[in-house]
């Protein structure tokens, strides 16, 4: 038996309906002040559409009798539309942007995914999607209106040779890039491709990169109003993503390391005013317990995390900002099982990162660089003691730290510094404490601000479970994929409204607005 959805006009504004079996429901969303109207339907009977209130419009899905708002994290407020669901619950709609641009969106795994035909001038919108995510709609330009299907394929699998991936952030001073993100994959001393990953909301800031979730590495993202954390697994896609859950803004991330010994990458934070650290076990992208490790004076400041006390597990070393002073703390449990003190050096070096310089198998090693010249030395360290150091030459301060990673090939600790003046990267090889070579990664402009460097990695056992809507609501995530438009030729001034499956529907474009638009779409499926 088909069931329609579409709209009807009273002496009380409009509303939405379903025709089912012969019978009518009226579907008024709660939140609407101005009017509902319903646009497509799946097969699960789910129902998305727009309604109306005083701050404009919004889309909604409707889903065992409860409705979702759906506001695209990057649209003007009130200008977001919801109009076709595939049985993948898979939505599409459109949206207005700060400076009047109309975008269609693509709502999939509880991220939003902006679709901009490349030939539109100011105005594209997504008005259907069919079972095997195929996207119909239409695009306005210089010549007039056309209909577009478009067919999206998520970025490739990293290049064979790719040993680490690099994060790059949109600055939030640069509108045309704030919140997105975009990944390279690097080998042999060059970027072997580079791929847009999308785009989350600019109250999200960059904690870190790890090895926690799904995907061959892990992004850690934390709300800068509210103090939520939330993982994403990257494997040049995101392809997991899941709400940590939120901790005051007093606590700040440390770093990811084995603390709990159990195989796992778990978070340390760090109190601000008291200088206490607690660690958080991680597994399936859950915090699964927690312990205080005590507190530090904050004249103490965390150096980096590694296998110092050559016992394979993951310890911490700190340092103190007034005298220079260095100690490791061992970690193991969840518990400071040891410390030792392991020297003074100037405070004018500064520690930059950890890695195995030295090349000697399974060594933590950490590299310092003096704030005023520039030069940097590298420290072995092992049983918790420096057991040797080395300088490696030095570069200008216009230079400065961007991360440790196998650039060169597996295994490699190299050193990456980026020009903050230009924007260049340049990777450093390292082994057996000298520099052996170094090569230029390319330039990247510095509205581009930089996240990490992470060595691949394979997914991890415990691979993350896909986000909610209802988690993505929280985040605002955005993805970009790489798109196929095929345009088509309108006929007068119609254009293709929605596909779903063997049945579609037709909209005809006229002066009235959006909503206007919306009232005469009808979805039928069979």
């Amino acid at each position: 038996m088909g069931q329609i959805v579409g709209a009807y006009q009273d002496g009380g504004g409009f509303h939405g309906f379903l025709l089912s079996g012969g019978s009518y429901t009226t579907l008024d969303d709660s939140l609407a002040t101005g009017g509902t109207t319903a646009s497509g339907i799946n097969d699960a009977g789910q129902i998305v559409g727009t309604y109306t209130d005083a701050s404009g419009t919004h889309g909604f899905l409707l889903s065992n009798g409860s409705y979702t708002t759906l506001d695209d994290p990057v649209a003007l407020a009130g200008t977001t539309a919801a109009f076709g669901i595939n049985d993948s619950g898979q939505i599409t709609g459109s949206y207005t942007d700060s400076i009047g641009h109309v975008h269609g969106f693509l709502l999939s795994g509880g991220t939003y995914t902006t679709l901009d035909d490349p030939s539109a001038g100011n105005i594209t919108r997504a008005a259907g999607i069919n079972d095997m995510g195929q996207i119909v709609g239409h695009y306005s330009s210089v010549s007039g209106n056309h209909r577009f299907l478009l067919t999206i394929a998520p970025n490739p699998a990293p290049p064979a040779g790719t040993t680490a991936s690099m994060i790059l952030r949109g600055s939030n001073a640069s509108p045309a890039v704030a919140g997105q993100y975009e990944i390279y994959n690097i080998g042999n001393n060059a970027i072997l491709a580079g791929y847009q990953l999308g785009q989350v909301g600019t109250d999200w800031q960059f904690n870190g990169l790890g090895g926690v979730g799904g995907g061959n590495t892990t992004m850690l993202l934390r709300n800068a109003g509210t103090g939520g954390f939330e993982l994403y697994g990257v494997s040049n896609n995101i392809v997991s993503a899941a709400f940590l859950g939120t901790v005051g803004l007093d606590w700040q991330f440390a770093g990811f390391g084995d603390f709990s010994s159990r195989g796992e990458s778990d978070m340390i934070l760090r109190n601000g005013n008291t200088g206490a650290l607690q660690v958080y076990g991680i597994a399936n992208n859950q915090i699964t317990d927690t312990a205080s490790l005590g507190t530090v004076g904050l004249d103490w400041q965390v150096g980096g995390f590694g296998n110092f006390s050559s016992r394979g597990t993951s310890d911490m070393i700190m340092r103190n900002t007034t005298t220079g002073g260095l100690q490791v703390y061992d970690i193991d449990h969840n518990q400071l099982t040891g410390s030792a003190f392991m020297g003074t050096v100037g405070v004018d070096w500064q520690i930059i990162g950890v890695g195995n310089f030295s090349s000697m198998p399974g060594e933590s090693d950490a590299i310092m660089r003096n704030a005023t010249t520039g030069g940097l030395q590298v420290y072995d360290i092992a049983n918790n003691q420096i057991t040797g150091s080395a300088f490696l030459g030095t570069v200008g301060l216009d230079w400065q730290f961007a991360g440790v990673a196998p650039v060169r090939g597996p295994g490699t600790s190299d050193l990456v510094l980026r020009n903050v003046t230009s924007g260049a990267f340049e990777v450093y090889d390292i082994a057996n404490n000298q520099i052996t070579g170094a090569a230029s990664l390319g330039q990247v402009g510095l509205n581009w601000q930089l996240g990490g460097l992470s060595p691949i990695r394979r997914p991890a056992p415990w691979a993350a479970r896909t986000q909610t809507l209802n988690s993505c609501r929280r985040c605002g995530s955005r993805r970009r994929r790489r798109r196929h438009f095929e345009h088509h030729p309108a006929r007068g001034r119609d254009i293709a409204a929605a596909v779903a499956d063997d049945a579609a529907a037709r909209v005809r474009v006229s002066s009235k607005s959006a909503a206007a638009e919306q009232l005469r779409f009808a979805a039928v499926r069979e």
